[in-house]
């Protein structure tokens, strides 16, 4: 019998509660649960696989944060006026810096500013201001 934890072969199994959850395990992983039954009970041996066979896990991603709008405040929002990207590498390029330049000037990553750049993404509101203050040009707008 294997290991419900590990997968180890085992010949004596220890019943645990991991989590909520009764399992059989080995004596190693016996110490991440409460112990059930205080007696290690004897595994029945039943005949080798011809290979050996793992526990095989489904990977479930956690569901994508989402960020609920404020209701404060929401007939004055601040947005991105149009051709945001346009501008702020038009600025940067006035000023000489390149995009990892002006990412450490912001304190952020080269990819954020590129894609800010390529307007694939859009600033929040405390990157746009710290774009606005570095770099004196207006990027958003408030929107009624």
């Amino acid at each position: 019998m294997n290991c419900e934890l590990c997968g180890k072969v085992m010949d004596r199994y220890h019943e645990v509660i991991i989590d909520g959850v009764n399992m059989k395990v080995c004596h190693d992983c016996a110490k991440y649960g409460k112990e059930i039954n205080r007696k290690p009970a004897a595994v029945q041996r039943e005949p080798a696989p011809q290979s050996v066979q793992r526990n095989n896990f489904i990977h479930v991603p956690p569901p994508p944060l989402v960020r609920k709008k404020s209701s404060i405040g929401a007939e004055d929002s601040d947005e991105p006026i149009l051709d945001f990207g346009k501008a702020i590498k038009k600025r940067r390029e006035e000023m000489g810096l390149s995009q990892e330049e002006l990412a450490n000037k912001l304190q952020e990553k080269k990819n954020l500013i590129a894609k800010i750049e390529r307007e694939e993404m859009k600033p929040d509101k405390q990157t746009a201001r710290k774009i606005e203050k570095l770099m004196g040009v207006r990027i958003l707008e408030k929107v009624q």
